[in-house]
């Protein structure tokens, strides 16, 4: 986990800051960078018919007359793609894990619309599982692009937020009596590569799952046992172990936004 922010912390300045790849050719010679501006010459205008182009090997901008012999390429699928359509889908693939238990994986689908003001708002749903519980949450989610606000970067810094209800089964070898959900709430922060028409995003957050449940103490501390033992054959109703609280974990998540 340490090593994840770490990393995150180190490396997410370079991203952000990574420019697109344009192309100038200036009497043959070809220099690759960013175009900073271009305007053909107008004599109305004594600052117009100059190209600013900075490039790269040498770290430093060039200053050219427009009407030398120049070809420009502008590489746009390296600026960050923003959508065009009035909707979103997302698919996204998430590790739950706590220090008292063994990671679980889960996955989730969600649509929304593309809206700023409202923070992109989005409905959703998908199935995870903490101890042994499956939860399936219903949920409304919402994220916002932060940093940087301009398009010359194909990364970008956000925030997310999913709350919603989650219905809790036991849908597995019959582990618990009964099994039940509750409250769902995940807020995350990460960040985003654009494409040429999607994002995919890398972030971390913090789960709250409410959950209320009863299993066997018996049949529990079988676990290791032989397969003789069936799941769920066990019923000691004096030694019966009831539990309601919330479950609360760290999750990274991968997704694909398109």
């Amino acid at each position: 986990m340490k090593v994840f922010f770490l990393l995150f912390i180190i490396f997410s300045p370079l991203f952000l800051n990574g420019q697109s790849k344009d192309l100038i050719v200036v009497d043959g010679i070809r220099y690759k960078g960013k175009l900073i501006n271009y305007s053909k010459f107008d004599i109305r205008d004594s600052g117009s018919g100059e190209v600013f182009f900075y490039v790269d090997k040498i770290g430093d901008t060039l200053k050219i007359s427009s009407n030398r012999n120049l070809k420009i390429k502008i590489n746009r699928f390296n600026e960050f793609y923003k959508f065009d359509k009035e909707t979103w889908n997302k698919v996204e693939y998430s590790i739950n894990f706590d220090n008292n238990s063994l990671p679980n994986s889960g996955i989730f689908f969600s649509k929304g619309f593309v809206n700023d003001n409202l923070f992109n708002l989005g409905i959703g749903s998908g199935i995870f599982t903490i101890d042994r519980i499956n939860f399936i949450p219903i949920f409304f989610s919402n994220h916002l692009d932060f940093y940087p606000n301009n398009r010359n970067s194909i990364f970008k810094l956000f925030i997310e937020n999913k709350i919603g209800y989650s219905l809790g089964y036991d849908l597995g070898f019959e582990d618990y009596i009964s099994a039940s959900g509750g409250l769902f709430f995940n807020p995350s922060f990460g960040i985003k590569k654009s494409t040429r028409n999607k994002h995919i995003s890398l972030k971390i957050g913090y789960l709250v799952q409410k959950y209320k449940s009863e299993h066997n103490n018996f049949w529990w501390g079988w676990w290791g046992a032989p397969d003789i033992f069936i799941p769920g054959s066990f019923n000691i109703s004096d030694d019966i172990i009831s539990r309601n609280g919330f479950f609360k974990q760290i999750n990274i998540s991968v997704s694909l936004t398109f």
